[in-house]
């Protein structure tokens, strides 16, 4: 992440007061003869529960569209990943074509879990040192990692005046001429996915929490005998001008800004002063985005813009004061985040100011505990605000012969936090093992409400577009309760495919823990099994001849395992990458996926190339809706406002049929057929 910082660090220094001639292309006429696309990409809509709620009179504008045209399940990726099943519709490809296989994938060198959303350019790293700064000049920066060519570029070359909103897995954002915003992937200005700040003078129980806590005291520093005055700093992006090319920063190499907080002794009310701009906020309020600059270089030669917005969670008795990730700032990114550079302005003169980290709902303070249902929910309905503004931003936009995508976020993290209050596929489902009837009161609907968010959308939609514009609605996949969570590492070590070293039961793949010298195979990933090839891994064990008769015995014994709790299968079946993908990057995935059953998923712990003791257990994290399973399990959807001839497709026949809307013959590169 923090390598595309410094590529646009490098431009800013080299390009120092140099003028630059920026020649303007003509504005492309879309074709008259075709009627225009408008597609609504819901992340996470699930078949069953959308068809449920559709019979009980609750999605009256899907209702109206699955009987004006066509309302199908469709085939998801595998594995169904976010960052795997958009690459899929994006590129029209499987993962051996376009190369994103997982959240994440391993270093052949050490093991260690990487990001597969990025890949470290080849150019030679080099930096000058210059009294005691490090100016990057060559390699070190993230690229992104997906192959293919995107159906809006096609789209563009035809002459299809075509806009992309939100879009996951396009960070880094590639060179493109066509209109398009990124979404999920696109990191915060720290260079991660989303790291928030919590000012308290209250002990927080999470053992490792994913924010940064930042203990406080309020204190009397006007000595009026009234504590009213709390004091501390606000990370911003790494300190690159004092950072080796791809070092990693530890805690005090970030740009800080300070901030104070003053509580009024009168009210429920407080001004949080920060990089010079005043901010009034009144306890239980969210306040509006701050605009601040971090000095990268002395005398503000070089400032980075970011955007924050405040959450005044409690001010008296006790002080919980809570600062969003810093986010991009749309008025002067420190990376793209739009092609073409200059989109991005024009959002923002639509828009205003919105979240530009890829994935804004904060799910992880609520897992920290830091939010509660409440907080939480008022935290996604501010970026259901920012969906709704770019909607209409698009739909105003949008003209005949046009193609436009937009996205929408409303169901998937929600049924990933939520599922846990009440079961929205399985009405009569068990409670979670994470249901606390206390805290589930009054949410146990909260979902089916952010399914008719969506129905309202569309409605709007149909109401806005001009007659004749086809509507599609896809889903990039469903969902299914999450209650046991398999620790794959310690299941292949029980039964002697991963070897501890003597003395041991627990580690990382990452350190000296395990014996590599006898170990066959280890997880890392949602749904990744590699084995420890010779002359593939950095100390590979197993010879290539066994490879097939390992594979093989694996997936049988994964197959045939029982969950010792109840005698449920944990496995659905297990995919070799080699017959579940074709295209010339196949061999860069995982040899193994494994599709787990309805109910059960990975643990965090195998994810990161951990050995647990334990081997399988009740999921009682907030995170309880889940989808990374076999994909026969969850389907997305399928709606147009035709009639459709023929079911069973998959995402990567979206692709294709978009293109054929416009009269563009499917790619040779493309596995997706245009949808008749």
């Amino acid at each position: 992440m923090i390598g595309t910082s410094v590529s646009h660090l490098r431009r800013s220094v080299v390009l120092l007061g140099v003028a630059m001639l920026l020649l303007a292309s003509g504005t492309h006429a879309a074709p008259g003869d075709q009627s225009g696309m408008f597609i609504m990409g819901v992340d996470g809509m699930d078949p069953v529960i959308l068809q449920r709620l559709i019979d009980e009179g609750k999605m009256p504008n899907f209702e109206r569209l699955a009987e004006e045209g066509s309302f199908q399940s469709l085939g998801t990726a595998n594995p169904p990943q976010s960052p795997v099943a958009w690459s899929n519709f994006v590129t029209g490809m499987n993962p051996g074509g376009h190369g994103i296989f997982d959240f994440m994938h391993r270093d052949k060198k050490n093991y260690a879990p990487l990001s597969s959303a990025t890949k470290v350019s080849e150019e030679e790293v080099t930096a000058l040192h210059v009294f005691g700064f490090v100016i990057p000049i060559s390699g070190g920066d993230l690229e992104n990692n997906r192959g293919g060519t995107p159906w809006w570029d096609y789209l563009h070359k035809k002459g299809v005046d075509v806009e992309v909103y939100r879009i996951p897995g396009n960070y880094p954002t590639p060179a493109s001429e066509a209109k398009v915003l990124s979404g999920m992937g696109t990191t915060d200005l720290r260079g991660g996915f989303g790291t928030y700040t919590l000012y308290t003078d209250q002990l927080v129980e999470r053992d490792k929490p994913k924010g940064d806590i930042q203990f406080v005291t309020v204190r009397d520093l006007d000595l009026d005998g009234t504590p009213d005055t709390v004091t501390s700093a606000l990370k911003g992006p790494p300190d690159q001008l004092h950072l080796e090319p791809g070092q990693v920063p530890s805690d005090n190499q970030y740009i800080n800004v300070g901030i104070t907080v003053h509580l009024d002794s009168d009210s429920d009310t407080a001004v949080v002063d920060v990089a010079g701009e005043h901010v009034l906020i009144q306890e239980g309020e969210w306040s509006d985005w701050v605009e601040l600059n971090f000095d990268m270089a002395p005398m503000g030669l070089m400032p980075v813009s970011g955007i924050v917005r405040f959450y005044a969670k409690e001010l008296r008795p006790g002080f919980q004061l809570y600062a969003s990730p810093v986010n991009i700032s749309p008025t002067s990114p420190l990376a793209p985040i739009t092609s073409p550079d200059d989109f991005v302005e024009d959002l923002h003169d639509g828009v205003g100011f919105f979240y530009t980290q890829g994935m804004p709902e904060d799910n992880d303070a609520l897992k920290d505990g830091v939010f509660d249902e409440d907080d939480y929910i008022k935290q996604v309905r501010l970026v259901q605000d920012d969906t709704n503004e770019m909607l209409n931003l698009a739909l105003d936009r949008f003209e005949p012969g046009d193609a436009t995508f937009v996205y929408f976020s409303d169901i998937d993290l929600q049924c990933h936090m939520l599922w846990r209050h009440a079961d929205p596929k399985q009405l009569d489902a068990p409670p979670h093992p994470a249901h606390d009837a206390d805290v589930a009161r009054g949410h146990e609907l909260d979902i089916e409400g952010f399914y008719t968010d969506v129905d309202k959308a569309l409605g709007h939609v149909r109401k806005r577009l001009p007659e004749g514009t086809t509507i599609m609605v896809m889903s990039d996949h469903g969902f299914q309760s999450y209650t046991r969570q398999l620790h794959l590492n310690a299941w292949l070590r029980e039964r002697g495919y991963l070897v501890m070293k003597e003395g041991k039961r627990t580690g990382y793949t990452v350190t000296q823990d395990i014996d590599w010298s006898k170990t066959k195979a280890f997880g890392l990933g949602f749904n990744g099994l590699y084995l420890n090839v010779k002359g593939r891994e950095a100390q590979g064990s197993l010879d290539p001849s066994e490879v097939d008769g390992v594979m093989a015995k694996l997936a049988e014994e994964l197959e045939a395992y029982r969950d010792p709790k109840n005698g449920k299968r944990v496995v659905k079946k297990v995919f070799r990458a080699t017959e579940a993908y074709s295209g010339p990057r196949v061999s860069e995935g995982p040899d193994l996926l494994v599709g787990y059953d309805k109910g059960y998923g990975a643990s965090d712990e195998s994810t990161l190339g951990e050995v647990t003791e334990e081997t399988i257990a009740d999921n009682t994290s907030r995170w309880s809706g889940n989808h990374l399973m076999d994909p026969s399990v969850v389907p997305g959807v399928l709606l147009m406002n035709r009639k459709l001839e023929s079911d069973g497709h998959d995402l990567t026949d979206l692709a294709a049929t978009i293109l054929s809307h416009y009269g563009i013959a499917t790619p040779s590169d493309m596995v997706g057929e245009a949808i008749q």
